[in-house]
């Protein structure tokens, strides 16, 4: 997996995260980064496709500048993350999440589809974790409700099934049905 451009890749996604923390706290945003990146390097996706993922919230999260990617990495691997990049945080939650949807089900690339079946696994997993050992006190700093988020990962992945095929998808599946299992727990609690 290593080269000159997997190295500057893993720079620029430092250059951009530092030492940021994910929502409250839970781990470093280059964490997760380099999780994604190394699911989709586990399912055989080429080094743009790798690339992409390390960057992929870097557009969404930091204040990269979209040349930087172009130049140092190609248009291929920034039209990639622009494509799983949500809209600014000022438009409401579930209107960036439709849209965010829409821009997954028109982007021609399979490494689009990749990197966010990508992001969506380790996501769903990190929440599955957070919901078993804490209940609904993990979903405090969430500014969605556990219900808005159940019906969120399911869209995402419905579209990726509706749009490409892929082993990924399987995986994406497990970690989403056990996310939906965990969830209808603490959702029963919440009523």
């Amino acid at each position: 997996m290593y080269s000159d451009r997997m190295e500057l890749a893993i720079t620029t996604m430092l250059e951009a995260h530092g030492l940021a923390r994910r929502k409250a706290g839970r781990g470093f945003e280059a964490s997760h980064a380099v999780s994604v990146a190394l699911i989709v390097h586990d399912f055989d996706f080429d080094e743009d496709t790798v690339i992409a993922a390390l960057l992929h919230d870097t557009l969404e999260d930091t204040h990269l500048d979209p040349d930087v990617i172009r130049s140092r990495f190609g248009k291929l691997v920034l039209s990639v993350v622009q494509d799983v990049s949500e809209p600014a945080k000022r438009i409401p939650w579930r209107e960036r999440k439709s849209l965010y949807i829409g821009q997954l089900r028109e982007s021609p690339r399979a490494g689009a589809r990749a990197v966010a079946s990508a992001d969506k696994i380790h996501n769903l997993s990190k929440m599955t974790k957070g919901l078993q050992d804490q209940g609904d006190t993990f979903m405090r700093p969430f500014t969605a409700l556990i219900d808005d988020m159940v019906w969120y990962q399911r869209a995402v992945h419905e579209t990726l099934r509706s749009t490409w095929q892929h082993k990924i998808l399987d995986k994406h599946e497990r970690c989403l049905d056990s996310f939906l299992t965990v969830a209808r727990k603490v959702s029963s609690t919440q009523k």
